[in-house]
Parts: structure tokens; sequence; C-alpha cells
């Protein structure tokens, strides 16, 4: 059964991982198997499905149904992807969350709130997020959901 904490803390660790990505690149470490590990912890490609449709796609890959398309749209260097250009890479030093709403069902938490971004040049982004985490048999939290969008400005 699905908690607030539990939205928190799945929550508290997307954003943790956006700033880890970015960190392993800037040192020099493997991003790509860092970056597919993380995929693998906390999406569920491996044994489930997830629809995913980030920030910045548009026409015939909008969105990433596979963790290739994921593993692209965060690290980028995919020739099949050649629009990417690595999202998590930038590095961003600060990621948090703000402006939550959810609704708990069951193994099942619906949620959308907005994330921000601060780039290692001070550079400051948000975008509205919405994520359908899951409580897995294996006992760890996925998401099977992830919409982001960059806010309407008329």
């Amino acid at each position: 059964m699905f908690t607030d904490d539990m939205v928190h803390r799945a929550l508290q660790t997307w954003c943790d991982n956006v700033v880890a990505v970015g960190k392993v690149h800037a040192e020099g470490g493997d991003v790509h198997a860092f970056a597919t590990r993380v995929l693998s912890d906390n999406y569920d490609y491996d044994k489930g499905k997830v629809l995913f449709k980030p920030t910045l796609t548009y026409g015939a890959q909008t969105f990433r149904g596979t963790k290739e398309g994921a593993l692209s749209y965060f690290v980028g260097g995919n020739e099949g992807f050649p629009d990417d250009k690595g999202f998590k890479l930038k590095p961003w030093v600060k990621v948090w969350y703000s402006k939550l709403d959810y609704i708990l069902h069951g193994d099942l938490a619906i949620v959308h709130c907005n994330v921000h971004f601060i780039g290692e040049d001070d550079s400051h982004i948000f975008v509205n997020k919405s994520f359908v985490f899951k409580e897995c048999s294996d006992g760890r939290v996925r998401i099977v959901l992830h919409q982001s969008s960059l806010p309407y400005q008329p």
C-alpha cells in the first residue's frame, strides 16, 4: 500500500538522480552505465511498461516507451535519437519539487508537481511533471508513467 512518505521519497530520489547523473558525467565517469542503473532501479522498463513523455521531444520520437529511448533522452549519444542532447548532463546542481498533489491508489501513487532545476551556470528552469509510481513485487518503487512539459506561456 502506497503511503505519503513513499511519494516524497520517490520524488526526492528522482530529483537526486538528476543531479547524480550530471555529476558522474562532469567527473568523467561512465554516465551510460550509471544512467542505465538509475533507469533499472527507478523505472519499470525491465519488468513492465513505462509511459514516458519527456519535456523536449517532438514528432515521431515524442514518447519513449523503451529503456533505450529514455536513456538517450537522459544522456544522449544514440544515433537512433539524433535530437537528444542528454538533458541530465547539464549538469544540474540542485533539483527539487513544489506544488505537489497526489492520489494514493493501492500500490500506485498518481502525482503532479513542478520540478525546479538549477544549473551549474546558475540557470533556473521549472517544468510541470506527472508521475505514476508503482510499488513493484520486489518492494522497490518504480515509475510507470512520467510526463513532463514546459509551463504554458500565453
